[in-house]
C-alpha cells in the first residue's frame, strides 16, 4: 500500500449520480417548455463553479441560480438511488487496512452526510468534507484548509475524482490524483489530462491495494 490516506470525491466518483443529474436538468428544461440535453451536451457543458454549466442552457439574468439550484436538488433526490458497483467492498477493505478515508466534496455537507448513511458507507469516512450551500463553490479551499492540518505528508495521499475539477484540487493540495471515467466528465477529456485514468470503480482496487507501481505526481 503506497497511499496512507485516500480522499474521495463524491458525486459521480462514489456516487453513479451522472445520469440521475442529467434527467433532472432536463426536467428544469422541460418545465420551461426547453428542449432537454442529451449525455454529450452534458459532457461539454459541465463546469464548475455549477454557475457556469447552467449559464450555457438558461439565461442567469431570468432564471435565478438559486431557484435552479433547488429545483434541480429536489429532480435529483428523487432519481439518485445507487453507487458505483465496488464501492462499498473497496471503501470497507481500505477501513480494514486502518486507511483513512475522507469525502471531499462539492455537495452539501447534509445532503451526503444522509447519503452516506443511507448507503451505507457513513461508517467507512473519518470526515466529510462538504459545501454549507447548494452552489458547488469552494471544494479547492476546503481542501486546501483540511491537508494544513494534516500529519500525514501530502505526498502520501491521493485524491480520486471524476472531473478535470478534482484535479485541480489535487494540484492545490499537492496531492496525487486518479481520475474515473465514470461520471460528470467526458473520458477523452479526462485521458488529455495526462493523469492515470480508470473505466471502471472496480479498477481502483488494484492501484490501491494491490502491488503496482504508485502514479505519478498531478
Amino acid at each position: 500500500m503506497h497511499y496512507k490516506t485516500i480522499i474521495w470525491d463524491w458525486n459521480g466518483t462514489l456516487a453513479d449520480d451522472v445520469y440521475p443529474s442529467l434527467l433532472s436538468v432536463n426536467d428544469i428544461l422541460e418545465k420551461r417548455g426547453l428542449s432537454p440535453i442529451n449525455m454529450t451536451q452534458y459532457y461539454e457543458y459541465i463546469d464548475t463553479p455549477i454557475s457556469r454549466f447552467y449559464a450555457h442552457i438558461f439565461d442567469l439574468n431570468k432564471v435565478p441560480l438559486e431557484e435552479l439550484t433547488r429545483e434541480f436538488n429536489e429532480g435529483y433526490a428523487k432519481y439518485f438511488d445507487r453507487l458505483h458497483e465496488g464501492v462499498p467492498q473497496l471503501l470497507k477493505k481500505l477501513r480494514e487496512q486502518g486507511i483513512p478515508q475522507v469525502i471531499l466534496t462539492s455537495g452539501n455537507q447534509t445532503i451526503i452526510e444522509n447519503d452516506t448513511a443511507r448507503f451505507g458507507i457513513r461508517d467507512y469516512m473519518d470526515q466529510i468534507l462538504g459545501a454549507s450551500d447548494l452552489l458547488a463553490t469552494g471544494k479547492i479551499q476546503r481542501g486546501m484548509d483540511w491537508i494544513k492540518r494534516q500529519s500525514i505528508p501530502p505526498e502520501d495521499m491521493v485524491m480520486i475524482g471524476d472531473t478535470l475539477h478534482d484535479l485541480d484540487t489535487a494540484k492545490a493540495m499537492g496531492v496525487d490524483c486518479i481520475l474515473c471515467a465514470i461520471g460528470h466528465q467526458s473520458e477523452a477529456d479526462l485521458r488529455a489530462s495526462g493523469v492515470p485514468v480508470v473505466t471502471s470503480f472496480l479498477d481502483l482496487e488494484p492501484l490501491l491495494l494491490g502491488k503496482v507501481p504508485s502514479v505519478s505526481p498531478c
